[in-house]
């Protein structure tokens, strides 16, 4: 993979003209106009503050000290808190000056609508002195708010780095795959076409419809909920203006208040800029506040499983640079080019849960090259899991498995996507046809391709259904 030539951010050297008004990233923009494109080598290099190391190790060691302040209920906010500082709040008030601009705006104007009143003794100066005063404002209110925003995504850029590189520590996932919400209706749909034959022999279609309708109708539920909060929220936001309006009308009328030009435009304009921050942000921030409620609780419940130990008892070549190898036990890969393949298997417990029902005991063996070994029993007996214990699955587990040499496990239950029989066994890699055919032979398929008419090029689906 090629180097990426350094390319230094110029927020960095950047002075606090360029950072309050983004200038700093003209250049940028210049050259995605003239070329029509940006390249990866054109992008800056991230902050010091945004990287990932840096913010992951911050974020870990107040993760694990609240773990020790609080083993029983330990508190990701709290640990995010003190990891993030007073940033969050300091960005808070970096808005309070655009809030203050917006209402003597319209103060302002009030005064300046003297000079166009009949016989108005305000003197020229004065009122272009508002008019200028007026636009400072606005023009000091958008530069603002446009910081704030920059300042507001950079906080979300690092706490998204954080949590992220903190998952990452923990299992090699992605942050979008642990907050992923699996659909019950369609998981049960996707296994009710994967064993369609089965439901028809046994007569459950009643049983399924009714448990799929159930589903659904609480999935309608919840849409209709959600919609119907999206509706209330549209209306007050596009008639709030004017419903304001009509109940202060209302009142002035029923008290006998003189209306007045002057309060109507201080009201509109101080009712339109609550729009933007009552009703719209608001809404906003309930929302993504709700949306990270539900992620950091699921992210706490991932990061509190138990860590797996299958580093110091489960070792194998592509574990050999772990840097822990047991006493008076010599490394399993010294002298590898001449080592032959093969299996050391010492299991004294293994569970899937802690005081589980289910236990392997007792189970030794080695195997080598060209040894035949069956494992027997019934449905349930822990087949395998026996080989999920080999390959480190099972994390909770006594003893110790040493295995010499490169495998391959290959699970009973296969994994087939629709295409091609050839495509589905080069997996995305290159057609090497003397390769493909030794293949096909030791795997007993070349008795089943003269079977089907296109052979090897016949077409099957999802879990091989058109087979």
């Amino acid at each position: 993979m090629p180097i990426r030539p350094s390319n230094p951010n110029p927020l960095l050297n950047a002075s606090k003209c360029s950072r309050l008004f983004q200038q700093w990233v003209f250049p940028l923009v210049s050259k995605c106009r003239k070329q029509g494109t940006l390249d990866v080598n054109d992008l800056y290099e991230p902050l010091p503050d945004c990287e990932t190391a840096a913010l992951t190790d911050k974020l870990e060691a107040n993760w694990f000290a609240e773990i020790k302040r609080n083993p029983n209920n330990p508190s990701l906010i709290r640990a995010t808190l003190c990891t993030m500082r007073w940033k969050p709040f300091l960005i808070g008030l970096i808005l309070i000056p655009s809030e203050f601009f917006n209402i003597i705006q319209p103060l302002l104007l009030t005064f300046l609508m003297r000079f166009f009143e009949p016989c108005s003794t305000m003197p020229a100066w004065h009122a272009w002195l508002l008019v200028m005063s007026t636009i400072f404002i606005a023009f000091c209110s958008s530069v603002i708010v446009n910081y704030a925003f920059f300042v507001t995504n950079t906080l979300a850029l690092q706490m998204r780095v954080a949590y992220s590189g903190l998952i990452f520590r923990k299992a090699s996932i992605n942050i979008n795959n642990i907050l992923q919400v699996t659909d019950q209706r369609v998981k049960i749909m996707s296994e009710i076409i994967k064993s369609m034959r089965i439901v028809k022999i046994y007569c459950w279609e009643m049983a399924f419809d009714k448990k799929i309708r159930h589903i659904r109708r609480r999935e309608i539920i919840q849409y209709m909920c959600s919609l119907m909060f999206d509706c209330v929220q549209m209306l007050f936001s596009d008639t709030y203006i004017n419903v304001t309006f009509l109940m202060m009308y209302g009142t002035m009328w029923w008290f006998n208040i003189r209306f007045d030009i002057h309060f109507f435009a201080v009201a509109s304009c101080l009712l339109g800029h609550m729009k933007l921050s009552v009703v719209e942000y608001f809404n906003f921030g309930m929302k993504y506040l709700i949306h990270y409620m539900a992620a950091q609780k699921r992210i706490r419940t991932f990061l509190l499983l138990d860590e797996s130990e299958r580093d110091n008892r489960l070792l194998s070549r592509s574990h050999s640079e772990l840097g822990y190898i047991e006493q008076n036990e010599p490394p399993i890969v010294k002298n590898n080019q001449t080592q032959s393949p093969k299996v050391i298997c010492n299991l004294k417990r293994a569970q899937w849960e802690k005081n589980g029902s289910f236990c392997l005991k007792n189970i030794v063996f080695d195997a080598h090259p060209g040894d035949l070994i069956c494992i027997i029993g019934p449905v349930g007996a822990g087949k395998s899991s026996l080989l999920q214990t080999l390959t480190g699955e099972i994390a909770i587990f006594d003893g110790k498995v040493r295995m010499h040499g490169s495998f391959c496990y290959v699970p009973q239950e296969s994994w087939i996507f629709s295409s091609t029989i050839k495509t589905n066994i080069l997996f995305g890699k290159e057609y090497d046809r003397n390769l493909f055919h030794r293949v096909v032979q030791a795997t007993a398929l070349d008795t089943d391709f003269t079977q089907l008419p296109n052979e090897e090029n016949t077409l099957v689906g999802d879990q091989g259904v058109m087979l």
